[in-house]
């Protein structure tokens, strides 16, 4: 029965965070999952439902409150990331976030990440293509073998065609370190999202929420 009553939990803490995320447009399943349980009043974390379970939830999310986007909005969208991921093509750039999961949150944005040791360079390329940002530190607990690290990730903010591109920059190290847990999900490099686009005509992958919900 305990085991039955903490699986029902997860599944309901899950459900909340997905909630959270899709409608909040955040990224940090972590954060959802600590937001969905204070709101739900639970005082402990320590059954906090994995990023499997966030996932799942999110697909239940997206069967009830998605509707599918014609390939042709598909494809602009993907082109947009890809432009962006060809411009700064020598920091390694990876497409992550929900839109490449095929959710579009209500403050939807596509998501780069770019590895690099110098900022400076990113900042050039922006300036040299007179494209306008703003720039914001991401700030996120890492944790180093057994102890926890604070670790600021900037992140350039530029307006795309569709939605707000988000640029967030790692280390050059970081994508191959094996121990971040920064990157849960790296994304799909340049070749990735080639491929990826080149599909658009048959798969209806992204999708935008329904209204009048």
């Amino acid at each position: 029965m305990i085991s039955d009553s903490t699986n029902n939990t997860r599944s309901i803490v899950a459900r909340r965070a997905a909630e959270v995320i899709m409608e909040e447009g955040i990224t940090d399943y972590l954060f959802a999952k600590k937001k969905a349980a204070k709101y739900l009043g639970l005082l402990s974390s320590d059954n906090l439902p994995s990023n499997h379970e966030i996932d799942k939830a999110l697909k239940e999310y997206q069967s009830i409150f998605q509707e599918q986007v014609d390939s042709e909005a598909i494809t602009k969208i993907k082109k947009d990331a890809l432009n962006i991921m060809v411009l700064f093509k020598e920091f390694n750039p990876h497409l992550t976030g929900q839109l490449l999961e095929g959710l579009i949150p209500k403050f939807p944005k596509i998501q780069i990440n770019l590895f690099t040791d110098n900022l400076k360079e990113v900042e050039y390329i922006l300036f040299n293509n007179n494209i306008s940002f703003d720039i914001k530190d991401k700030i996120y607990q890492e944790k180093l073998s057994k102890k926890k690290s604070t670790r600021v990730i900037p992140a350039f903010i530029i307006d795309g065609a569709w939605f707000p591109i988000e640029l967030k920059v790692y280390f050059e190290n970081d994508i191959r370190s094996k121990k971040n847990n920064l990157l849960n999900n790296k994304g799909k490099d340049i070749k990735a999202v080639m491929e990826f686009e080149s599909n658009s005509a048959t798969s209806s992958i992204l999708q935008l929420p329904k209204q009048n919900m």
